[in-house]
Parts: C-alpha cells; structure tokens; sequence
C-alpha cells in the first residue's frame, strides 16, 4: 500500500465517491473533494480512470497545474507535494557551529 493525494471533481456524484472511496478510502482529508489514502499501486490506473476524479497523485510525479481549489484545499495539497520531496543535505547539517569548514557567525571565512 502506498500513499496518493486524491482530488475529486467538483462534479463528482455521490455514488462516484462510494466507488472512488473503496478504491481509496481517506485516512486524511481537508475537504470532500480533497483527501489522502492508501492505495495499492494495482488499484492506481483505475482510480485515476474513475469517474469523479479530478486528480491523482503519488507524489512522484512533478505537478504542473492543479484543478480549482479553494485556499484551505490548496494549502493542503502544497503540504503534502512538499513532504515528499527529497530533503536538502546541507553543508555542516548536525555539527556544532564552529566545526570546520563553517566558521563563527562573527567571523569572516579566511
């Protein structure tokens, strides 16, 4: 099982979201159109081909425009994309401040 953000259709049914919620049942959700569940990846195609479904992300997949969602919705989804993105490694991460090559903030490098 794995995680997916799914965002349904202003325009889905009722009984398209009966049938999209046993594909997926929400275990997080900020609205009823926008929620996060597990899904086995053989169940994916099927539900993105579902009626009702606006989108469906695994959060591999780069994001280039999202449907029309309301503030709370967008935060939501913005959130969950930048959760799964790859942490940065940054220079020093978890040493003391002063352990070289990272000098004291009051001090120039040189």
């Amino acid at each position: 099982m794995s995680e997916v953000l799914v965002i349904l259709s202003p325009r889905a049914t009722l009984e398209d979201r009966k049938q999209i919620a046993r594909l997926a049942a929400p275990t997080q959700s900020i609205s009823e159109r926008v929620y996060v569940a597990q899904s086995n990846p053989g169940v994916l195609a099927q539900l993105r081909s579902a009626p009702g479904i606006a989108l469906v992300l695994t959060g591999s997949e780069g994001v280039g425009g999202l449907p029309s969602l309301s503030e709370e919705e967008a935060l939501f989804v913005r959130a969950w994309i930048a959760g799964r993105q790859p942490k940065k490694q940054r220079i020093g991460e978890g040493l003391d401040w002063d352990t070289p090559p990272m000098t004291p903030p009051d001090q120039k490098a040189g």
